[in-house]
């Protein structure tokens, strides 16, 4: 008998260890043999940028949602049809595929998408107020190949942590665009630390998840770095009004999914990496983490996001 519950307590184990090489396996399989065509710090390489969410228009009616708060790259039905329509071949394989997507779902696909992604190749133009307009030159300044996606019926495809994890991300202020870089571009400062998957559960996702010491009115906090974030620098849960220093006022909070009702400290003293100064803080709950932060809403400054460094860098000056 002992030795039949053995056997039992032992195939159990098995069978779970078994479980858990194959979850490791499906996790680690994504954009292994992702690249660029050429290097990434070349001319032409500025990418203009949409608002609410921030999108890359990768080229003329192809964007993408910067979202390192997402595990996974996704790609929707449309875009997958646009790129075939570009000339560019859509490859389905079926290999599952998981992670959490740029509405914030957790999905399991088995089956994905490998393309051939066309970026940049943008001239930029100022007006006399500084405005900046892009002109197309007719074809891309690179293209990143073998990216793996999870397909989506949503409308909004998106690049995750799977995909921005490789470069180093440079965000335009007055350009409104992104850069992707091989290496940290000159003129910029170190300003915080990153940390990466401070939870024994972030560890069983495919991608390295990013968070940020914050301090608001001098209590120091972990942060999710959320580039998906609309309109919100700080996100914080309701428990925490009872720290706000100042009377708040109410506002609505819109995702790719939900609205929720919130609560705006606009004059917070908030305490970033060697920086510091007054931000507005939201207090609200859904389902995603209680402590998020978009740095893209929270500074009106050049910025590079180094995710494998692990640091945040700011230009000191306006060019």
């Amino acid at each position: 008998m002992k030795f039949r519950k053995n056997i039992t307590i032992f195939s159990i184990i098995a069978f779970l260890a078994i479980l858990l090489i194959i979850w490791f396996w499906i996790i680690g399989s994504t954009q292994n043999d992702m690249r660029s065509e050429h290097p990434l710090d070349i001319a032409e390489n500025s990418i203009p940028m949409t608002d609410m969410p921030f999108c890359a228009v990768m080229v003329p009616g192809l964007k993408f949602k910067i979202d390192t708060g997402a595990d996974i790259s996704s790609l929707s039905d449309e875009d997958a049809e646009k790129l075939k329509q570009m000339g560019y071949e859509v490859k389905t394989s079926y290999r599952p595929i998981t992670g959490r997507d740029g509405y914030g779902r957790y999905i399991f696909s088995p089956k994905r998408y490998t393309v051939t992604l066309p970026m940049g190749g943008y001239k930029v133009s100022k007006d006399s107020l500084g405005n900046c307009r892009y002109t197309y030159s007719g074809r891309p300044a690179n293209k990143i190949l073998n990216v793996d996606f999870a397909p989506t019926a949503d409308q909004v495809s998106s690049l995750g942590l799977d995909f921005l994890r490789k470069y180093k991300l440079e965000f335009d202020f007055n350009e409104k665009a992104i850069k992707f870089h091989d290496t940290i571009p000159a003129d910029y400062q170190h300003v915080s630390d990153l940390l990466c998957n401070v939870s024994i559960k972030d560890k069983f996702w495919s991608a390295k998840r990013l968070y940020i010491i914050l301090s608001i009115n001098q209590r120091p906090q972990i942060y999710q770095m959320d580039t998906g974030l609309q309109r919100t620098a700080i996100k914080m849960p309701e428990e925490e009004i009872k720290r706000a220093k100042h009377i708040l006022r109410d506002d609505s909070i819109f995702t790719m999914r939900h609205s929720y009702s919130a609560k705006v400290d606009d004059k917070a003293w908030v305490e970033f990496g060697n920086r510091c100064g007054t931000k507005a803080v939201y207090y609200y709950d859904n389902q995603e983490d209680s402590y998020q932060m978009n740095p893209l809403n929270m500074f009106e400054q050049d910025l590079v996001i180094d995710i494998e460094g692990q640091a945040i860098y700011f230009r000191p000056y306006q060019k």
